[in-house]
């Protein structure tokens, strides 16, 4: 395995999902509704349909998981797991706090991951052992207090509510609190301008690409509870240093 060539292909696989998205950026488009009462748009779908024809192209034995057009393969050594457009809610408002992520695992784990916003023409892109914004080396900033952070989340009211802790309390013990969510916020722990990002719940592809960007960035984080049970079920809490997410997680669940 060379991650330095997956490197190269999924940075131009952003190249041409970036340059389509930001064109339709800022328009008024019809939005459908999931199941989930969740918006979809063409522009994730057609997205999404244009990364997974590359990756075929190129990688054919190579599984695809994706948030609009299901799996394919998902059991091979290599899979590729897509959101084309993390963040619809941002997106169809005009607000460019949204991304597209591309996560690439090895035997299940998560080995490269990239976070790229179009429209800012910012990129991450992490592999465990370094996070890069833009080409050049990030770290998470050195906060391990809670009293003066920046506490970001997709949506305060699921932080709340879902998980039935004491996320109030919390808030309250930030100096900013925002929603500036879904993957942007986690961009924004991993450059060092935020100290914790948290999510109530997430589906493998809002999680895939983020945990080698954590990892390379010197992220701590886990599930609400402690844990590594990441996901639709417990959730993420990502915080700059482990004193701080040790001391948040003991905040939430006490």
């Amino acid at each position: 395995m060379n991650i330095e060539s997956f490197k190269i292909f999924i940075n131009r696989l952003a190249d041409m999902s970036g340059e389509y998205i930001a064109k339709n950026f800022g328009r008024r488009i019809d939005i459908d509704y999931k199941a989930d009462a969740s918006p979809v748009t063409a522009i994730d779908k057609n997205t999404e349909e244009m990364l997974r024809r590359e990756i075929e192209k190129n990688f054919p034995d190579h599984g695809i998981i994706g948030e609009e057009w299901g799996n394919k393969n998902p059991d091979a050594e290599f899979v590729w797991i897509i959101d084309p457009i993390d963040g619809t809610k941002s997106f169809i408002t005009g607000v460019p706090l949204f991304g597209t992520l591309i996560g690439l695992a090895r035997g299940g784990e998560p080995i490269l991951g990239l976070i790229d916003q179009p429209v800012l023409k910012e990129r991450i892109v992490g592999d465990c052992r370094e996070c890069l914004f833009n080409g050049s080396p990030v770290r998470a900033a050195k906060n391990t207090e809670l009293d003066g952070i920046t506490l970001l989340s997709s949506d305060f009211r699921y932080c709340e509510k879902a998980r039935k802790t004491n996320w109030r309390e919390l808030e309250n013990r930030a100096a900013i609190a925002r929603t500036w969510g879904d993957c942007y916020g986690y961009m924004l722990v991993c450059r060092g301008l935020a100290h914790i990002m948290a999510d109530a719940t997430l589906e493998i592809w809002d999680a895939a690409a983020l945990i080698p960007a954590l990892r390379g960035a010197g992220v701590s984080y886990s599930d609400w509870k402690g844990g590594t049970n990441i996901g639709n079920v417990d959730g993420l809490i990502a915080a700059c240093t482990p004193e701080l997410h040790k001391k948040a997680l003991e905040l939430l669940n006490r």
